[in-house]
């Protein structure tokens, strides 16, 4: 197994859990984001085209290996659209995600290839569901920091953002008391921890 193979399934099992951890607190935050959008100018005022708001990452303090950064894109046009890559200074690779949970309260993460923006709607991008991922950060998010991102859509034009870092993850403390279930299956911190040396050596 390879380095970048191994950095995605370590990264995806820990953001995964990590997730799978806050569930509560990123509700009250998605409100409190709701609250703070419907004080904005209504989206009949804006111009026409694709506009980015509040976007931000999450701190990790805990993980230096990957982050995660949410935003929501409005379509003000008539046509859809989609957000088709991202890419950052602040990370070696960048990915589009899509985490979702089953009937058994178990997260998943997958890669996607694009994340649609309705005619005249919105992509919500948010912990939980689609969001964008950082992996093999530079060095940690830390709360305070900014990160820039820069955007490129299958019919808009590219766009560069600035996403301040918000507090929100556990920290590794939280982490070190989840057993393997927890971590869900096929997330054995230990096993994949055994498989790096043996690849190593």
């Amino acid at each position: 197994m390879d380095r970048s193979t191994r950095t995605l399934l370590m990264a995806g099992a820990t953001i995964a859990a990590a997730i799978s951890l806050t569930l509560t607190s990123v509700a009250a935050q998605d409100d409190e984001a709701t609250d703070d959008m419907d004080a904005m100018a209504p989206m009949e005022e804006m111009e026409p085209g694709l506009h980015v708001m509040d976007p931000w990452a999450r701190e990790s303090p805990m993980l230096e290996l990957a982050g995660a950064a949410y935003m929501v894109i409005h379509n003000n046009t008539d046509a859809d659209d989609a957000l088709v890559g991202a890419s950052s200074p602040a990370a070696e690779f960048v990915e589009l995600h899509l985490s979702s949970m089953d009937d058994e309260g178990m997260m998943s993460m997958n890669q996607v290839t694009e994340i649609p923006i309705p005619a005249h709607g919105d992509a919500v991008l948010k912990a939980g569901s689609y969001h964008v991922m950082l992996i093999d950060l530079v060095e940690p998010l830390a709360e305070g920091a900014e990160v820039q991102l820069d955007l490129e859509f299958m019919t808009a034009e590219p766009q560069t953002v600035s996403a301040p870092v918000r507090a929100g993850m556990p920290m590794m403390s939280d982490m070190d008391d989840m057993d393997d279930t927890d971590m869900g299956e096929g997330h054995d911190m230990d096993d994949m921890d055994e498989e790096m040396e043996e690849d190593e050596g």
